[in-house]
């Protein structure tokens, strides 16, 4: 059942919820999946609106034995985490929401400082989301000694160190990024002194610890990576299997005082003679892509054996950035690696490639790093260990090189110049075979700006294509690194991948853009993103919508969860109702003062109708929206459901309604009277996507 707006289209009247009843939530979530979700909402309803994330940030400095603070701790550096990356990407709510936050949580500070154990932890949540803590995040050297109690001595290294290693010690990487969170808020010289410290100790974790603090952003960390590895060379106590990943690691960094000291540690070991132990070599079963999305991010996944061991290794890369994130997850056996790999890639659009392909691709992110004076993610240190030192040198990273790489430049050379042009003109139907190309638009402060300056829709298109125009290389690359993904898979029609490789070199050699079809379908799509986040054709913005429509529900007592229940009832009636029977029960009880409140209020409701009509073929978007809901939000929504119900009942007969969909209908109906709903909670989501999919 569709209305007359498309799903797709964004709500821009969001109605907000309590963010102390979402700490609750997630607090109380009965399991990690559940409690993974209400935090990924959560953050990106955060970013949408960061009016509450002062609300958020003030509970996480309650008491750290608080299972409520805890949770507002998590929701925190989620949030952060997203509005880093739309900050990235140049999307101003990303700056409005980390400023806002920053501006509350200073005002806290300079009304009653922060004690220090409170600014390390707020240092750990920003670091856990890849920012720099801001200065009430930090101890300065004065709050150093305040929290030593002023007797001037070292923090005890053991004690920092000890019961991480005993809680994740299998797993080095994660125990370097517990060790930075908690080093985050220190001074800088002191924190490279415990950097340098730990990476002496004698254990063999702590050696490796030393290889990803190399790959840290920080120089000082680098420098004291570097030369506590040195240190080690020198005593005879730099295991043989850490000292031949340096020589790897080091064509990875700028040239700087750490690389210099590496070298010195590379030198020394190998006057060692010490040799490696005989180890498995890795085998990579299967490797798979995603294509690079909007901003420029793509996925690669490797399932990995290394003796009887099996893993999944994972990159990230983004134009822009190199090698974003790496990791390796083990698995317990076959069976678990291949479930989840099937489960990772349900969630993407991906292809397979061979491992020389996806080693390959991360060569490029290194040398587009480095060309940048960017360190890779540390847990390339993990993956060097899979694909070798030999498939992980930096390459050049522009379109050119990529071209020339898979063969492209070879192969388009030997076509006629219109086979070139079909080719091109081949992009109009990207959108119709890959999922990614849904994403494959501009959005950043300063085109929103532009756009919003123009008077005409022929000045919105001129914004959009001055932007474009701006950011040729960056799409032609991301067409190139496309074509890579596309080519091993493209044996059965070349055209597929030559395509992309077709637009990308005639963006490189400057083909006007106008006559590049994918172009013109990013210039569209770049213009339905600007017109949708501003409301759509009404004019009507999110905040100013909200504005007028919140008071007449208010009035009408429709709130938020009674509307939920009713709009998810009618996404699963047995027959459709007409719009006069459901529409006419909610409009009848608003006093609504004019006939343009009435438009708003219809564009309103047929796009929150859409959306539920969404989530109901969803179980676990069901389960998402009601894990939320208090007790008597619940009653709210099993109100709003029976009314839907009731004044709709010839699309209900009983002739479509089985035993179990009577008994739940019956158990609604209690719990909008007043009786308690936790029992039924748990059963309605797959209920709900049962009678979605059974609907005429």
């Amino acid at each position: 059942m569709r209305l007359a707006e498309p799903a797709d289209c964004p709500n821009h009247f969001r109605m907000t919820r309590d963010p102390l009843l979402l700490i609750d939530a997630i607090a109380s979530a009965p399991d990690d999946a559940t409690r993974s979700r209400l935090l990924s909402d959560g953050a990106r309803d955060l970013l949408a609106d960061p009016a509450a994330i002062p609300d958020i940030g003030a509970a996480a400095i309650g008491s750290a034995d608080d299972p409520a603070a805890r949770a507002a701790g998590s929701l925190l550096s989620m949030a952060l985490t997203e509005a880093r990356m739309a900050r990235e990407n140049d999307a101003p709510e990303g700056a409005a929401l980390i400023d806002t936050l920053d501006e509350a949580l200073a005002a806290l500070d300079a009304a009653r400082p922060f004690a220090p154990t409170m600014r390390l932890r707020l240092a750990q949540f920003y670091a856990r989301a890849g920012l720099a803590p801001p200065p009430f995040a930090t101890l300065s050297d004065e709050g150093m000694a305040e929290g030593m109690a002023g007797s001037g001595e070292m923090p005890d290294l053991g004690a920092l160190i000890d019961p991480i290693l005993q809680e994740i010690g299998d797993a080095p990487l994660q125990v370097h990024g517990a060790l930075s969170e908690l080093l985050a808020g220190l001074p800088g010289e002191l924190a490279a002194m415990l950097v340098s410290m730990t990476i002496a100790r004698p254990g063999a974790i702590e050696a490796r610890l030393g290889l990803y603090w190399l790959l840290d952003p920080k120089p000082e960390f680098q420098l004291a990576a570097a030369t506590a590895l040195l240190s080690r060379a020198e005593a005879g106590t730099l295991a043989p299997d850490i000292g031949a990943l340096l020589p790897t690691l080091r064509k990875w960094l700028p040239d700087n005082a750490a690389r210099a000291a590496l070298d010195a540690a590379i030198r020394r070991q190998m006057q060692s003679g010490a040799t490696r132990t005989a180890a498995p070599a890795p085998a990579i079963h299967r490797a798979v892509a995603s294509l690079p999305d909007g901003v420029g991010a793509q996925s690669l996944i490797a399932a990995v054996q290394i003796g009887s061991r099996r893993a999944l290794a994972m990159g990230m890369l983004k134009q822009g950035h190199g090698v974003k994130d790496a990791f390796v997850i083990p698995c317990a056996s076959a069976g678990e690696q291949k479930r989840m790999l099937a489960s990772i890639l349900d969630e993407m659009e991906s292809f397979d490639v061979s491992p020389e392909t996806l080693a390959a691709m991360l060569a490029h992110g290194l040398g587009e790093g480095l060309a940048l004076g960017l360190v890779p993610a540390p847990g390339m240190v993990d993956l060097a260990e899979i694909f070798g030192a030999d498939a992980l040198l930096p390459r050049a990273g522009g379109t050119e090189a990529i071209l020339d790489e898979i063969g492209a430049a070879e192969a388009l050379a030997g076509l006629p110049a219109a086979r070139r042009r079909a080719l091109i003109d081949a992009s109009a139907d990207w959108a119709e075979h890959f999922d990614q190309g849904e994403s494959w638009f501009e959005d950043t402060g300063s085109l929103r700006a532009a756009i919003a300056r123009a008077r005409t829709d022929k000045g919105r298109e001129t914004a959009v294509w001055k932007q474009l125009s701006s950011r040729r290389d960056w799409w032609a690359r991301l067409f190139a690194l496309a074509a890579a993904v596309l080519k091993p898979g493209a044996e059965a029609d070349p055209a597929v991948w030559l395509s992309f490789a077709a637009v990308a070199q005639a963006l490189a050699e400057g083909r006007p853009m106008k006559r590049i079809p994918v172009m013109a379908d990013i210039m569209a799509m770049t213009l339905d993103a600007a017109l949708a986040r501003s409301g759509g054709a009404s004019g009507v913005s999110g905040a100013g919508a909200q504005a007028g429509i919140g008071p007449l529900l208010d009035q009408a007592g429709l709130g938020a969860a009674y509307l939920q229940g009713y709009l998810t009832a009618l996404a699963i009636a047995p027959l459709q109702p007409t719009a006069q029977d459901w529409l006419g029960a909610l409009l009848g009880r608003i006093e609504i003062p004019g006939m343009d409140e009435i438009g708003v209020l219809l564009e309103f409701l047929m796009i929150e109708a859409n959306q539920a009509d969404d989530a109901a073929a969803d179980a676990k978007a069901v389960a998402r929206s009601l894990a939320p809901l208090a007790a008597h939000d619940l009653r709210d929504w099993a109100a709003g459901f029976d009314a839907l119900v009731t004044a709709t009942r010839p699309s209900w007969p009983a002739r479509l309604l089985g035993a179990e969909d009577k008994r739940v209908l019956r158990e609604i109906k209690r719990i909008a009277s007043g009786s308690q709903g936790d029992a039924l909670r748990g059963e309605l989501p797959s209920w709900v996507a049962r009678r979605h999919e059974s609907r005429r």
